[in-house]
């Protein structure tokens, strides 16, 4: 295990779930950092409450270099007893035509401790994207490479 993160799911132990949902709604801003090791052709994150389509916010950033920081893309995500989990997704290219992306049930909720400012950060190094808030603790999951995307499979 990773310091301070959870892999796969949220590690916070104390969401009630996600019927009645009764929370407060917060604004948040969510940053990409590119620990990729390339510069990345586009990226496309995606924030959803409830892993619901209709509680979505999706951005898409081209032109990534390695190392840099891109965002804000605003969100809204909800907090106090019964409020949904957050769920978030990614997918990006890299300028070789090879795409990466994550598993689309990962969820890591940000807490009424925290200031609404996320960063998710993807490593390429060990093929992780981490999920990171101001207070609570943070995840992380898998990142694969998308069938058939590779230089090597394609004629």
């Amino acid at each position: 295990m990773k310091d301070g993160f959870t892999n796969e799911k949220c590690g916070h132990e104390t969401k009630i779930g996600e019927d009645a949902i009764t929370g407060t709604d917060h604004a948040g801003k969510v940053y990409l950092q590119n620990d990729w090791g390339a510069e990345l052709y586009s990226a496309t994150i995606r924030h959803r409450r409830s892993n619901d389509p209709n509680k979505q916010e999706e951005m898409t950033f081209n032109n990534v270099p390695a190392g840099a920081k891109v965002g804000p893309m605003p969100i809204t995500y909800t907090t106090g007893a019964g409020s949904p989990f957050d769920y978030w997704w990614i997918k990006f290219v890299l300028s070789n035509g090879t795409v990466y992306s994550c598993k689309g049930n990962f969820y890591c909720y940000i807490s009424s401790s925290d200031d609404g400012n996320v960063l998710l950060r993807i490593d390429g190094s060990d093929k992780d994207m981490y999920v990171s808030f101001s207070s609570s603790s943070g995840c992380y999951v898998s990142l694969d490479t998308v069938p058939g995307s590779s230089p090597d499979n394609q004629v």
